[in-house]
Order: C-alpha cells, then structure tokens, then sequence
C-alpha cells in the first residue's frame, strides 16, 4: 500500500491502542480519513478550501495520522476480536485521496471478508462509486448535507439536483447500499428536511442525520448549532419515515413539524424508549460526539437512552399534538 499517512478518528485510535484517551462510550466502527485540502467550499467544513482550521480535524473530532504499517495490525486484531462492526473510509476531495482510500479498501477486505466496509465520497459521477463497489465497499455515502437548493447554492455550492441525480441513479444501480447526509441547521426549513428524507426514502437511500456543529475556524463559525427542539423533530421524522411512516401523515405548519401520526403500536413503542434520537446511518456507525460536546445536550446519542433520556428528548420534540 502507498506510504502515505492514514488520519484516525481520536476515538477509533484510542480503542486501537494507538492513543491514549478516555472515551465516554466507545464508537462501534473504525473511521479513517484520506486526504486534506479539500477543493470544495463547503461552508461549514474544517477541510473545506480556504477554511483555516487545523489540519487535522473534521466536525469536532481530530484525526491524528498513522501509517498502515501502524495501523494495520491493530484493525486486524480490532475487527476480528468484534471491537469494529464496520470500517469507514472518509475522503476529502482533492487528487491525492482516492488512489489510496480504493487501495486501503482492497487491503481491509482481503484483512477481513465479512467486515462492513463503507466510503463517504463527494457525488460527482456514478463511474467513481462503481471503482470502490469493486475494490470491496459493501455501501457508499454521498453527502449531499443541505435539505434544499437554495441552502445546497449558499453552504455547499454547485447544483443540488445533480447531486441528487448522482445519488439516485447510484442508488437503483446497487439498491440498498446507497446512503447519504443531511446536516440539519444550514437554513433549512424543517419541512426542507421532510421533503428531503421523504425523496431519500423513496429511492431507498439510507440517511445519516446529523446537526450542524460551528467549528473554529470555517466560514460558519459564528452561526449558531440547531435548537435542541428543531432537531428532535427532524430526528422523529426521520426515524417515522425509516420505519414506514408515510409522509403524507406529517403536518407541517409554517414550514414547521406540527404532529405526527404514530399510528402503530410498534412504532409508538420504539419512540418512547428514544429510539428516534440514537446516532443514524449506516449500522453499526454511533459516531460518538462527533458533534457533541461531554456535559452538552445529546443530540445524537451513541447508545440505548435511558428512560429519562428517552423522556426528555421526547418532551424537546414539543410535539404535544404527536399522537403516541
């Protein structure tokens, strides 16, 4: 393999033995991270072009680089002893990033046949998603992060719906392992959110919701996270839509999430343990406080809530007209 330097997540090199730091829950898949310099401009992204963040981060978390001589032994032991479920590969969008994700893909697989092996790429050509289908990927993230057009142009620049045509005709050609981002808190409405989760839903493209993180340093560091309340609601959304939901049973009220309609028993049971607000995306992917802070509001939690947890996030949805 290239001898180029792998970025870790902190969390993933401290359950490998490469760093020591205390960890509050323990992620349950491996991220590693190709490239720095990104060419795109997303707003709120610590690699993006002309962002002066540190090097080394991406959101919150901090990627220290470790060669795959390094490297390599303790994923092996890692995956084989159960710690990691699921690898995922993190490209950043300049040249020198996708020769040596596709060639650690080739390496983990042929490391591990069974282990789950996922890549998050920028959706620029379906051509590019078959190259790491063939070099082992079982699925594919292509975040498009922004819930409408207008945000996409503001944040992230270029065209939505190419995006959108990249992911949707990816996800007919390998149906099922196709996935994709939505940051909630970029300027959307939530019915922006809906409108975009229903759309997912019905190409059969998995979503990982997250919200939106203010880093040092990116053009949107001084704009304000998501109210805890905004997202509850997006986050009940999603999970109802994932589980079957209709979209058609979400009021929407001045582009707000006004009820919605939990007609079946399973479901109602699922939102009341807090389902809804654990970590969502690929499985196995719990991505602990990769935008969150110890002692701050969980919005995505990386675990089975407790019942109180489970309460109160409930009660932030202000959903009072909810039907549960």
């Amino acid at each position: 393999m290239e001898t180029v330097p792998i970025g870790v997540s902190s969390g993933t090199a401290s359950v490998l033995g490469l760093k020591r730091i205390r960890l509050m829950e323990k992620p349950t898949t491996a991220h590693v991270l190709f490239g720095e310099d990104c060419l795109n401009r997303c707003a709120f992204c610590a690699q993006a072009k002309g962002s002066r963040s540190a090097p080394n981060h991406l959101s919150r978390v901090t990627w220290p680089r470790f060669s795959w001589e390094a490297l390599k032994g303790p994923l092996a032991a890692a995956i084989s002893q159960g710690a990691f479920k699921r690898v995922c590969v993190q490209t950043v969008e300049c040249p020198e990033s996708q020769g040596p994700a596709l060639e650690f893909l080739r390496e983990v697989r042929e490391m591990s046949p069974q282990v789950l092996l996922s890549v998050a790429v920028t959706p620029v050509s379906v051509a590019r998603v078959k190259l790491f289908f063939e070099k082992g990927a079982t699925n594919v993230g292509l975040p498009i992060d922004a819930a409408s057009p207008e945000v996409y142009a503001r944040v992230k620049g270029g065209s939505f719906e190419r995006a959108w045509a990249v992911l949707e005709k990816a996800a007919r050609l390998w149906p099922g392992r196709v996935s994709t981002h939505l940051i909630v808190g970029l300027g959307e409405t939530e019915e922006d959110a809906v409108r975009f989760l229903a759309r997912a839903k019905s190409a059969g493209i998995t979503v990982g919701l997250f919200a939106f993180t203010p880093v040092r340093g990116t053009a949107m560091e001084k704009t304000p996270p998501p109210d805890v309340s905004n997202y509850r609601r997006v986050q009940l959304a999603a999970y109802y839509l994932k589980r079957g939901g209709n979209a058609e049973k979400i009021e929407l009220r001045d582009g707000r999430i006004a009820s919605i309609d939990l007609d079946r028993t399973d479901l109602r049971r699922e939102v009341l343990a807090g389902k809804p607000f654990e970590t969502s995306g690929c499985l196995y992917c719990n991505r602990p406080y990769y935008t969150e802070r110890p002692g701050q509001v969980m919005m995505n939690y990386p675990r089975a809530l407790t019942e109180q947890e489970a309460l109160e996030a409930l009660s932030e949805c202000g959903l009072a007209s909810a039907r549960t």
